[in-house]
């Protein structure tokens, strides 16, 4: 429904650097257990003793919060022991049974973790009422240590107890922590918290939380954590119209040299990427952006691109770009306010490498950040460099802040430097619930780096944007109503129109999780060729179970959706009808079916060219086994020419061009795709046995077994 630069402007809430909060006070000792306590959800005799806390305020609506939530905390023999006890009369949204990140679509508590205060790591530690859980951290984006949680419900509401290992965070020896404790509820969208200010905007952000003090302090945990050396072994069993059979084996390894800085290497890794969602053929004007999921760039991926703030951000580093290297080296760590990365990922003729230094420095008054970047390429006839600059500051009192973004690209494929530069920068306002800014930006014809994403060159102009969440008390049909608007007006080197943006946007969100989202975009593109033509996107989306707006625009859907959305506008040389139909049902215990099918109609009179229709029709059914097993079967079928977009000139159906890219604009497909993907992770074992490749347009004919294990430090530690 959005264009990139559209959705790009939503994420404006400075998630990296910029945040609010309140005064964390003097903090609360952790006592010490002498004995371990309950942990199979229930809330008893042997938790007498722990600090006792209450989640008193609802973040989400800045109110009291409505139902008793109390939190336990205390320690033992090198563990962090936490029990929730909520009070819910609203039905529990409860869909997840294996451990992942679904978890956080269903009711939740939460602990986060910041051992290091404002700077050095931080981590996140959910559990929904079935006792499923999810972790992340900003040390790995695979972070996926071992730890415990249960639940227990009751006709008052629910219980969950968690067992977190000190040992698998980064604490760099401190005993003193800075802590925020959560609970979600689906059905009222509420997020409780323990710490709270009226002007935070995030209730994850370090700055604010509270402070849990004698950490660790009874134990001997060492302040350097273990390594991490993970070998692989991966067998295919292809046909040979995709290449035949073959195997690999290969190791990622983590070795810290001190407590929060670790050497990181590569060796022959695996780039089948069998963690990959089924494509869309929703309709867009940009080139798809892919997800990082090769062990030595996750690790890698919390250190580069690191804004105070963008809009329609050029990605300076976009790893899905480096092709398979045969090995790859790096260090990592962070330092006070410091943060640091520099890698190297050495292929076949070819070197990859990046290195970044970021500065953040913030508290109670205000933030500043600061981004030095460079990413490089060489190879055989090429060489390529890009180096950005990144700064921001913020005044937490006023809301005021100000950015900028500096970028230069230069190689062998600039002809001219004052084409290849990149800048952005402008004022902003960033308050809970309203956000507004204007920025100016340039991105020249040949900014362009090799191992980056850029959606569009040679523009220079301006956007400006507001938007605002409306929340209404806890006894009304709504729930709240969020407001966008948006413009954008970039022209070209040669002062031609490049690009306009007209946006409006409205979301309603109801009691009974039933949503309502219209809106309307008036979007002009310049194409290769030198035409202004629209993208337009104008209509609305009735969903239930979608989940809530936020103010930074996204919703935290469920994890069984259903809506029915229709977009319509100018498109290209003609119009543009899109329907999408999408539920997703629970079948039974532990089994869940999606249905979705989509119809995208293209329609012209121009000259040589045909409308068409697309259609997609898909179906998955997800088998969650247990805690650590799930098992998906997707099938999907594509029918129909492919939509034109903004960066590729329409094809007219050439058979050279389609047979070398079927997804090319214009060129007609009629293919289905059937793909497998079994997976469990538990302990220090991990195994995928996949057939097929769902981002294929037809069924990849091959079945691929690996396995990973996992000696010393456990998955994304």
């Amino acid at each position: 429904m959005l264009t990139r630069s559209c959705a790009a402007a939503l994420l404006v809430a400075l998630c990296t650097s910029v945040a609010f909060g309140a005064t964390p006070g003097t903090g609360t000792a952790v006592p010490v257990f002498k004995v371990v306590p309950s942990m199979n959800g229930v809330v008893d005799a042997s938790w007498n003793g722990a600090a006792k806390l209450t989640l008193d305020m609802d973040f989400s609506y800045r109110r009291p919060a409505a139902e008793t939530t109390t939190v336990y905390v205390g320690q033992e023999s090198g563990y962090l022991d936490v029990a929730f006890v909520a009070a819910q009369k609203e039905a529990l949204t409860q869909t997840q049974e294996t451990n992942g990140s679904s978890v956080q679509n269903d009711d939740y508590v939460a602990v986060f973790l910041s051992p290091n205060g404002v700077h050095g790591f931080s981590y996140g530690f959910y559990a929904n009422p079935r006792g499923a859980r999810f972790q992340t951290s900003s040390e790995n984006t695979a972070f996926s240590p071992q730890w415990t949680a249960a639940s227990v419900k009751s006709p008052a509401g629910y219980s969950v107890t968690m067992r977190i290992p000190l040992g698998v965070i980064r604490s760099g020896g401190s005993k003193t922590w800075r802590v925020q404790f959560l609970r979600y509820v689906v059905a009222t969208n509420s997020l409780d918290v323990w710490t709270y200010s009226a002007l935070e905007s995030s209730a994850t952000d370090p700055t604010f939380f509270g402070v849990l003090s004698d950490v660790g302090a009874q134990e001997r945990v060492s302040a350097r954590p273990q390594p991490r050396i993970q070998p692989y072994l991966l067998g295919e069993a292809a046909s040979q119209s995709v290449g035949g059979s073959t195997s690999r084996i290969g190791v990622d390894a983590s070795i810290p040299f001190a407590p929060t800085d670790s050497f990181v290497a590569s060796l022959h890794p695996d780039y089948s990427n069998v963690e990959v969602d089924q494509q869309t053929i929703a309709p867009t004007a940009f080139a798809r952006q892919y997800s990082e999921v090769r062990p030595f760039f996750t690790q890698m991926a919390p250190f580069f691109d690191e804004w105070f703030s963008c809009n329609n951000c050029p990605n300076p580093l976009y790893t899905p770009a480096i092709p398979t290297f045969a090995q790859g080296y790096a260090v990592e760590g962070s330092q006070g306010a410091l943060t640091y990365a520099a890698f190297d990922a050495l292929g076949d003729n070819r070197s990859d490498d990046a290195q970044a230094v970021n500065y953040a420095s913030e508290n109670e008054q205000q933030s500043v950040s600061l981004n030095l970047q460079r990413v490089g390429v060489t190879a055989p006839g090429l060489v390529d460099d890009v180096t950005t600059l990144d700064t921001g500051y913020l005044d937490q009192t006023s809301h005021l802040a100000a950015y900028f973004n500096l970028g230069a690209d230069r190689g062998t494929l600039v002809t001219d430097p004052q084409e290849a530069n990149y800048f952005e920068g402008g004022p902003l306002y960033v308050a809970p619930t309203t956000i507004a800014g204007i920025n100016y930006q340039r991105v020249g014809a040949q900014f362009d780096p090799v191992d980056a994403y850029v959606s569009q060159t040679n523009i220079e102009g301006y956007e400006a944007f507001a938007k605002r969440i409306f929340n209404f008390s806890a006894q009304d049909m709504l729930h709240d109503i969020y407001a966008l608007t948006f413009f954008t007006q970039y022209d070209n080197d040669e002062k031609q129109l490049a690009q306009t943006i007209g946006l409006a946007q409205v979301n309603v969100d109801f009691r009974n999780l039933m949503t309502v989202h219209l809106f309307t975009t008036d979007e002009r593109l310049i194409t290769p060729s030198g035409e202004f033509l629209p993208f337009t996107a104008n209509g609305f989306a009735v969903g239930y179970r979608m989940g809530y707006a936020n103010i930074n625009g996204s919703s935290s859907t469920t994890n069984t959706p259903s809506y029915i959305s229709y977009t319509a506008g100018p498109y290209y040389h003609g119009k543009l009808d899109a329907w999408t139909y999408l539920t997703t049902l629970p079948l039974i215990h532990h089994l869940t079916l999606s249905l979705e099918t989509d119809e995208d109609r293209y329609d012209t009179v121009y000259p040589g060219e045909q409308g068409t229709t697309q259609w997609l029709e898909r179906a998955s059914l997800d088998w969650q086994l247990n805690r650590y097993a799930q098992f998906d079967i997707g099938v999907r079928r594509i029918i129909g020419g492919n939509l034109p977009n903004s960066f590729q000139e329409l094809s007219l159906a050439s058979p050279s061009v389609c047979f070398g890219n079927p997804y090319y604009p214009g060129c007609m497909v009629h293919a289905g795709n059937v793909s497998l993907a079994f997976h469990f992770l538990a302990a220090r074992n991990e195994f995928y046995v996949v057939y097929g490749n769902p981002n294929d347009l037809s069924t990849y004919p091959a079945l691929f077994v690996k396995w990973i294990r996992y000696i010393g430090a456990e998955k994304g530690t």
